[in-house]
């Protein structure tokens, strides 16, 4: 499939907001002021990540079932997805544990079923984290889509093959979401009720941000409905009005300015570790669905030959950006840490700009190491085609 260029800025959005949100939080400054609660909501960003793999994975299923394109093979698939995520992943967790041995303010590095339980990426479901790789709870929620993207991949392209198929799709989108959110305020209650553990496992889970995967496989059904001349509404129709109106990245980039700006208000909850209410942890899960949405909508606009937004995506760095962002992303609190360790800094202290530049500067040299030694050749071995086998010869 054609790459979509933008694609790679947005992943290096969607890192760039985590590193923020976590070096707000560790100087302190995310309480501060309205910037402070901006800066906060960069958590954000775990929502775009959510949406994109939604909308990369499933996407070749939905072609499949619309466009007759060849069905995803699970055994390439899985060697691919995992070729992805672990190797830098395990790379990172080496370095994070060396760090927690040698440093013993950080905690240690605990029991071994700790350590098993990071190796196997299964800390999102067992709520021990270490303070440097506490931003990898998402690590197991995306494995777990992963597990699941071929049996739903396959039961959809399955149900686009009938008359309609992408209404139908786009149900079942609706309904993931709906029950996400659901989970969330359930989640939200159950900690409001002592619980802390199941609460926080649950509103972690593939379905309790389920809103934030469903967005992204509603894009990716309805974008390749478009190219399939097989959308189900009258061109004159008000839900193809919409549509032209998110075929405007103008329009998706104010649109998402003003839903960040409302998830950063008070409607969202608050910014520290304060418990939200249910009504407020409801429509924070809403407003990064919403955002991840327009924001992969805007990505996706088509881009005239010479016009900035083509400019962008076929500039190298935007391509490198790309390429780092799950580095940037594994590594960065790691660097705050190590910031802080060599500086003597109490946490929630420090002045933002004075961490935030050398934070930034040495996660951008490791996760460029991270991408140039480790991710890009294991995914280029992953992603080389076996030799075809030689006919019989009679």
């Amino acid at each position: 499939m054609k790459r979509i260029r933008l694609i790679d800025g947005l992943r290096a959005v969607a890192a760039l907001l985590v590193l923020l949100s976590h070096v707000a939080f560790w100087t302190g400054a995310s309480g501060q002021d309205v910037v402070g609660r901006l800066l906060a909501r960069g958590d954000s960003g775990v929502a775009i990540f959510f949406a994109l793999s939604a909308f990369l994975l499933l996407r070749p299923w939905f072609r499949h079932g619309l466009l007759d394109t060849p069905r995803p093979r699970p055994r390439t698939y899985a060697v691919r997805r995992l070729a992805r995520i672990l190797p830098a992943y395990w790379l990172a967790l080496v370095a994070v544990l060396v760090v927690s041995a040698l440093a013993s303010s950080t905690g240690g590095t605990g029991s071994w079923p700790k350590v098993l339980a990071h190796v196997l990426v299964l800390q999102g479901l067992t709520g021990q984290t270490y303070q440097s790789f506490t931003q990898t709870w998402s690590l197991t929620t995306e494995l777990t889509f992963y597990l699941a993207v071929p049996f739903l991949g396959a039961a959809a392209s399955r149900a686009l093959g009938s008359a309609g198929g992408v209404r139908t799709i786009l149900s079942w989108c609706g309904g993931l979401a709906v029950v996400g959110l659901a989970l969330q305020g359930v989640a939200m209650a159950w900690t409001g009720a002592g619980s802390q553990r199941g609460a926080g496992v649950l509103a972690t889970s593939i379905i309790g941000h389920g809103a934030w995967f469903a967005v992204g496989a509603a894009i990716a059904v309805t974008a390749t409905a478009r190219d399939a001349g097989r959308l189900p509404w009258r061109p004159d129709g008000r839900v193809m009005a919409w549509l032209r109106l998110l075929r405007s990245a103008g329009t998706c980039l104010l649109a998402a300015l003003a839903v960040y700006a409302l998830a950063a208000s008070p409607l969202a909850g608050p910014v520290d570790l304060t418990a939200p209410t249910v009504a407020e942890g409801v429509a924070k899960e809403l407003l990064y669905a919403l955002l991840a949405g327009l924001l992969l909508a805007a990505a996706l606009v088509p881009t005239p030959a010479g016009s900035m937004a083509e400019a962008v995506g076929r500039h190298p760095a935007t391509h490198w950006a790309g390429d780092i962002s799950y580095g940037v992303f594994l590594w960065h609190v790691l660097v705050l840490q190590v910031i802080y360790l060599a500086t003597g800094r109490p946490l929630f202290s420090g002045a933002f700009w004075w961490v935030l530049l050398p934070v930034l500067g040495l996660t951008t040299a490791v996760a460029s190491l991270s991408a140039q030694l480790v991710e890009q050749p294991v995914l280029r071995r992953a992603h080389r085609r076996p030799a075809p086998v030689p006919a019989a010869r009679e």
